[in-house]
Order: C-alpha cells, then sequence, then structure tokens
C-alpha cells in the first residue's frame, strides 16, 4: 500500500491574537483589485452625473461651508481664503468617514459571500480604502487647482516643503479609519443597535475636528484633549504646508502616529481573532 500523502493544514480551536498572517494577502491581490474595481463601478453607476460626483461632493460642501461658516457665522479662517480653507477639512474627513463606514460593515454587508467562499476577510475593508484612496486623490487634485489659482493671482498663499508630508498624513486618516472599522465591524456584528448610536457619535465626532474652524480657537484648557483626537493634526498639518504662516505641531502629529498605530494594531488583533466565530452569530 501506498503511505497516504500527508496533509500540509491542520484545524486548531483558536487563532492567537497576534498571529495575523498578513503575507497571505498578496496571493489574493487579484481578488482585492477586482473588490476595489467593483466599488468603484458601483459607486456611480445609474448615475447621471457619474464620476463627477467626486468633484461635486466636495466642491459643495465646501461652498455651503463658506456661506453659513464664513457669511454668517463668521467664523475666523486665520487669513486663509475660505474656500481653501475648508476644502482640506472636508477632504480629510469625507476620506475617513468613508472608509470608516466602509470597515465597520465588513461583516453585516458581506455574510452571504464569507458564507460560500474563503479568502482573507481582510480583504474586504482593505479594497474599501483602496477606492476610497483613489476618490481621494482626484479630489486632491482639484484642491491643488484650487490652490495654484490663488497662487498665481494672489499673494495669500505661500507653499512650504512640508507638503511632502501630505502622503504621510493620509496614510494616518486611512489607518486610524481601518483600525477602527475593524473594531467596530466586530462589535456590531454582535451587537446591531449599537450601528444607530455610533452613526450620531461619528457626526458629533466631526464636530471636535477642525473642519469648519482652526485649531486656535479652542480655549487652552481644551487645547490637550482637542489634539487627541488623531485627526486634528492631519488637518491642521495640511493646512500648515500649504500656508506658511501657521505652526506646525510635530509632537501633537507624532502623538497621532502613536494612536493610529495602536488602534490599527488592537483592530487587527480582535478581527483576525474573531473573523472565524463572527460567521457563526451572523
Amino acid at each position: 500500500m501506498q503511505e497516504e500523502e500527508q496533509v500540509p493544514w491542520k484545524i486548531a480551536s483558536h487563532s492567537g491574537w497576534f498571529k495575523w498572517n498578513l503575507g497571505e494577502l498578496w496571493q489574493y491581490k487579484g481578488l482585492l483589485n477586482s473588490f476595489v474595481r467593483r466599488d468603484l463601478i458601483a459607486n456611480y453607476q445609474q448615475t447621471v452625473l457619474g464620476p463627477l460626483w467626486i468633484f461635486l461632493q466636495p466642491a459643495l460642501t465646501t461652498l455651503v461651508y463658506w456661506i453659513i461658516f464664513s457669511k454668517i457665522a463668521k467664523v475666523s479662517t486665520e487669513a486663509i481664503p475660505p474656500l481653501l480653507f475648508y476644502l482640506p477639512g472636508v477632504i480629510v474627513w469625507s476620506y475617513f468617514s468613508d472608509c470608516l463606514n466602509g470597515s465597520m460593515y465588513t461583516f453585516l454587508h458581506n455574510a452571504a459571500l464569507f458564507g460560500k467562499i474563503y479568502f482573507p476577510r481582510l480583504i474586504v475593508p482593505l479594497s474599501n480604502i483602496a477606492s476610497h484612496s483613489i476618490r481621494m486623490g482626484v479630489q486632491l487634485l482639484f484642491f491643488l487647482l484650487l490652490y495654484y489659482y490663488y497662487y498665481f493671482t494672489s499673494d495669500i498663499v505661500n507653499p512650504n516643503l512640508y507638503v511632502l508630508l501630505l502622503p504621510l498624513l493620509m496614510l494616518l486618516a486611512a489607518l486610524f479609519s481601518l483600525g477602527a472599522g475593524l473594531i467596530i465591524s466586530v462589535v456590531t456584528a454582535k451587537y446591531r443597535d449599537l450601528d444607530y448610536t455610533l452613526q450620531f457619535l461619528l457626526r458629533l465626532f466631526m464636530f471636535a475636528t477642525p473642519v469648519v474652524y482652526p485649531a486656535a480657537i479652542v480655549p487652552p484648557k481644551y487645547e490637550f484633549i482637542f489634539w487627541l483626537n488623531p485627526l486634528t493634526p492631519v488637518i491642521e498639518t495640511f493646512r500648515a504646508a500649504f500656508f506658511s504662516h501657521k505652526p506646525i505641531h510635530f509632537d501633537y502629529l507624532f502623538i497621532s502616529v502613536v494612536t493610529v498605530f495602536v488602534i490599527l494594531c488592537t483592530g487587527l488583533a480582535l478581527f483576525k481573532k474573531r473573523e472565524l466565530k463572527i460567521m457563526d452569530i451572523i
């Protein structure tokens, strides 16, 4: 008799907190690309304006903020043209919010797919981040066009070398949304009613982020708590990179990096630990 072929895998009762098998993602890069392409097509399929919404969404939001907060409420923009002041905050916040909302429903929106075939579940939130990153990149081009209009028509704007930090800033926003989204996806899969609470808290979180106002107007006694928000250094550094008169708070930016790293690691550990058990709950 021939010896039975040895099976190179085994079934374990549980996995460790730090056994993430991230290298497995590379084997499914084709699937990741397919999900990204699907998300980009699905977002604008059967719409009148199609991809133009990528530009219209931040443009219209910025215009509304300009009318309400600059013209009516008279909120300071620190000598920055209002449209240029609001647009970075709108882009960063929309990017974070869209990525978070896509990641936090990983299990609820893909339960049927997860139950039919195996692939690394992390592919789904990563594809969500990638598709929104492409949209965000296009919106940044829109910001640069508006910025250079002011650059050549006035002497108000003045960029500096810190614009090179822009990829890091957007990476921080992406990783923050990914880590938080993974944590929330595990919790909401078991407790469905938390979704309403989290959506409400997300709206409040926008006002705790300097999207429509500068960090300089925050009272000194609340400054430290305000800057602990990882998005605060991201948006403020974004503005400071394009307007030299604004200071860059590298100490808070470093705290933001550490905070995002901790949130991301926590999200990955919890997601990988619970991904199989959650399918039994759903």
